[in-house]
């Protein structure tokens, strides 16, 4: 919300920086470097290949995280993790690209929705995930478990890409 021109709040909205709070540095550059770069290495290396990074990025940074001994290697993982911003613009393109132009409102629509339920349903998992790996007698005692929780969710959705898009960067099916 900070990069916004306009803000729109209550006069009691408090803004604060949450991401400080587990050891992210304010905003870290992405706001303002991902929008230069998305497009620069998508022109370069096509959707498809954007795509696959982004996500292979996504999967190698929350490993980073899931291994991270100290803030600091922690935060190695943080500029890899940004790489995966590349994936959604890339994905959206090629999916819009697909099909026609009477069907791109439905198309977003059941991308919000996949969304809004990956968002009700991950915290959940990642929950559990942690809560099992910290328990006293847990059969796998490793705090970084939900981060390797979520490295399997993204090679999960790197090989769905992969395969989806095993034809390259497809033309616009309805013209």
């Amino acid at each position: 919300a900070l990069a916004c021109d306009f803000r729109i709040a209550s006069e009691k909205a408090k803004f604060i920086c949450a991401y400080t709070w587990i050891g992210y540095p304010p905003d870290c550059g992405g706001s303002w470097l991902l929008p230069r770069l998305v497009g620069v290495v998508v022109e370069k290396i096509g959707e498809r290949a954007a795509l696959v990074g982004g996500l292979f990025c996504g999967a190698v940074g929350f490993a980073i995280y899931g291994l991270a001994p100290t803030g600091a290697w922690f935060c190695v993982g943080i500029p890899v993790m940004a790489l995966w911003g590349l994936s959604g613009p890339s994905a959206q393109t090629l999916m819009t690209r697909r099909i026609g132009p009477s069907e791109q409102g439905q198309l977003q629509g059941a991308l919000a929705s996949i969304a809004a339920i990956a968002g009700i349903v991950a915290p959940g998992i990642f929950a559990k995930a942690f809560s099992i790996a910290i328990e006293p007698r847990s059969p796998f005692p490793f705090v970084g478990a939900p981060f390797f929780v979520a490295t399997f969710f993204l090679l999960v959705a790197l090989g769905i890409a992969t395969w989806a898009t095993r034809g390259g960067d497809a033309t616009s099916v309805n013209p």
